[in-house]
């Protein structure tokens, strides 16, 4: 029997085991119930620190017993010995207790460390488990079963995920290593090759990295380093979307991660900053206590220098139809001392790049109705109006003079058709001018 011959009956067994088990909730009932927002507890489910939460689609179930996770803003010192060491390359900058609580020894220990900690003494297990889920594989990937296989677990547990593999990122060169003496380019190999190193197949030897959902391999493109994504699921146009927005945002004059169209099914998607010198810190490390409900003040409130790159990327959003638009994938670029804002990246989820031909239909006749959210309450449209309210208008943030043949264009060589290329031209087209009308 084949690996996907397997994995499709693992998938239906667990359907039917769900199906038969009344014991969950929905992530509403367990919002109603904790009182918190629905989309507060879909991120906690996301983050893992909701035991047994199950994802259902683009929805969860949680366990009825589920308890409500700690909000991590508590802060306390260990009591316990360390069993593991933080460290930044080889040198540590903190321990972690049988708890998993976190001391910090270096807690300014750099500019991108001080991000994380922001002069803290600790972390909660909490929030060390929150620190963890970024740098982790996200219980939501494709193959997730496979990679627990290989990690020895029989269910998605952050903690232990990152024992095995460190919590090594490719942005930073932050890991928690297993003893005091052990380093990073000594267990880097180890850990990718006993647990992300595929099967060669066609295209050779891959490596699927510790974050994401399809992401396949690290590569080259083009004399440019970056990811290889693979099409989420055959009725999905995530990667055309990928490739149309980054052409779109160029016209635009909105900064963008390249992203080239490589095969039928890949993308490549290319990363903007020198690893040897540069890295990389979402703005979710930005944010220490609980955000309102609105994002976009949300961001200025903790980066107003980037108040425009914000309004930027809000616009792009919002004539892309993002979807995906969240804290782990918005990014400052640390170089020594000083930052910038980073050029927008995973744009795949837009576009209309999983709905059905009725629902672009109807979204793309009435895109005031059909905005997509951002961030806890609101839609991109809202936030739109916000920024042109705010700055008298929204000329000079983005270029308008596009016409629909330059559109048509982007979307025939991002390889749209059908149903979603119509939809999709016919949303673009509307939404610009919602914005020149606000300008």
């Amino acid at each position: 029997m084949n690996w996907h011959c397997s994995e499709y009956m693992l998938y239906c067994f667990r359907e039917e085991v769900i199906g038969l088990n009344n014991e969950y909730i929905t992530a509403q009932q367990a919002a109603e119930k904790w009182n918190i927002s629905d989309r507060r507890v879909r991120v906690l489910c996301r983050e893992g620190k909701i035991p047994g939460a199950v994802k259902d689609g683009k929805t969860y179930k949680i366990p009825v017993d589920a308890v409500k996770p700690a909000d991590g803003r508590e802060k306390k010192t260990s009591a316990f010995p360390a069993v593991r060491w933080l460290k930044w390359e080889d040198e540590v900058i903190g321990t972690v207790d049988s708890t998993n609580a976190v001391v910090f020894i270096k807690p300014e220990y750099n500019e991108v460390v001080s991000l994380y900690t922001r002069g803290a003494k600790g972390w909660t297990p909490e929030q060390f488990s929150a620190f963890l889920s970024e740098r982790v594989v996200s219980r939501e990937r494709r193959d997730i079963e496979k990679i627990l296989f290989r990690c020895g677990l029989s269910h998605y547990d952050v903690f232990r995920i990152a024992e095995i593999t460190r919590g090594i990122h490719p942005k930073d060169l932050l890991w928690a290593a297993n003893s005091e003496n052990e380093k990073l380019n000594d267990v880097i190999t180890d850990v990718f090759d006993s647990v992300f190193h595929q099967k060669i197949d066609l295209k050779g030897d891959s490596i699927d990295t510790p974050e994401g959902y399809n992401i396949k391999r690290y590569g080259v493109y083009n004399r440019q380093y970056g990811i290889y994504k693979q099409r989420i699921s055959p009725l999905t146009t995530d990667v055309e979307s990928e490739a149309a927005v980054y052409l779109l945002a160029q016209k635009l004059g909105v900064p963008c991660c390249p992203a080239y169209r490589t095969g039928k099914d890949t993308v490549f998607s290319a990363f903007l900053y020198d690893f040897s010198e540069e890295y990389i810190v979402h703005f979710r490390r930005l944010f220490d206590d609980a955000r309102s409900d609105n994002e976009y003040q949300n961001l200025i409130s903790v980066r107003p220098q980037y108040k425009d790159d914000i309004a930027r990327m809000i616009l792009l959003d919002f004539i892309t139809r993002q979807d995906d638009r969240h804290l782990s994938n918005i990014a400052i670029k640390m170089s020594g001392k000083t930052e910038s804002f980073y050029s927008l990246y995973d744009n795949g989820r837009s576009l209309f790049y999983e709905d059905t031909e009725e629902m672009v239909s109807r979204a793309a006749a009435d895109p005031a109705g059909y905005a997509t959210t951002f961030g806890y309450s609101g839609t991109y449209l809202d936030y739109v109006r916000e920024i042109a309210k705010e700055h008298g208008g929204l000329k000079g943030l983005i270029n308008l003079e596009i016409t629909k043949n330059e559109i048509a264009s982007i979307l025939n060589e991002a390889a749209f058709e059908g149903y979603r290329f119509d939809g999709a031209l016919e949303w673009i087209l509307k939404t610009i001018e919602m914005v020149r009308e606000l300008s």
